[in-house]
């Protein structure tokens, strides 16, 4: 499931905060990205948390909503300051930017266009290169070509839910783990490992109320 995956890199964000100290460029564009993606994550949170809305709403159906009202900012924001990077918005507001974007399926040339505008800056160490990861593999997939890091997954096995992660697809499976260390992540297995955990857990039966 997808929102196991959007959940997951969420999360991922606590560590990024200490890549940068100090004042930023642009703290009014950092405060909006930070509101843009409490949006962005609130319907998977409550979906991980298997929690309902408390309008009745159907939470995919916000969810895609908020994607489609956040991409026209998103556009803005790089036509006026570019990729916004740990000096110009910190690090936290610049994952968060890049998390709205690896939502941005719906528009795979902007996506594309942000991975090119990404790796300068992490050559510049001004974005994180885990995340540079994930866009290469999301922008691969929506191409329909094989995944460099293995970071989009499906679920395979018997039962409800499915009990095993797997990458979507691989290119040169063998040298994987060699193209992970060296931009500082984990090995494929533990990272498969933690988001079968994470799905199966997303997924259990709800306690049933006496």
């Amino acid at each position: 499931m997808k929102s196991t995956l959007i959940f997951l890199l969420a999360m991922s964000f606590a560590g990024q905060a200490s890549a940068q100290s100090g004042p930023v460029l642009y703290p009014k564009l950092s405060k909006m990205l930070d509101s843009l993606a409490y949006v962005d994550q609130w319907p998977m949170q409550q979906m991980f948390k298997q929690l309902p809305d408390s309008a009745g709403r159907n939470l995919e159906d916000v969810e895609k909503e908020n994607y489609a009202r956040h991409q026209p900012v998103l556009e803005k924001i790089v036509r006026q300051v570019g990729y916004p990077g740990f000096r110009q918005v910190g690090a936290k507001s610049s994952g968060n930017f890049w998390l709205l974007v690896q939502h941005a399926d719906a528009h795979p040339d902007f996506q594309r266009q942000i991975l090119k505008l990404m790796l300068p800056e992490v050559k510049r160490k001004n974005a994180s290169p885990v995340n540079y990861a994930y866009l290469t593999d999301r922008v691969a997939i929506n191409a329909g070509q094989p995944e460099e890091y293995g970071t989009q997954v499906t679920y395979e096995g018997a039962g409800t839910p499915a009990v095993k992660a797997v990458s979507r697809s691989l290119r040169d499976p063998a040298h994987v783990n060699q193209r992970r260390a060296a931009i500082g992540m984990e090995p494929l297995e533990n990272y498969l490992d933690m988001m079968t955990k994470m799905h199966i857990e997303m997924n259990k039966p709800k306690p049933v109320v006496q």
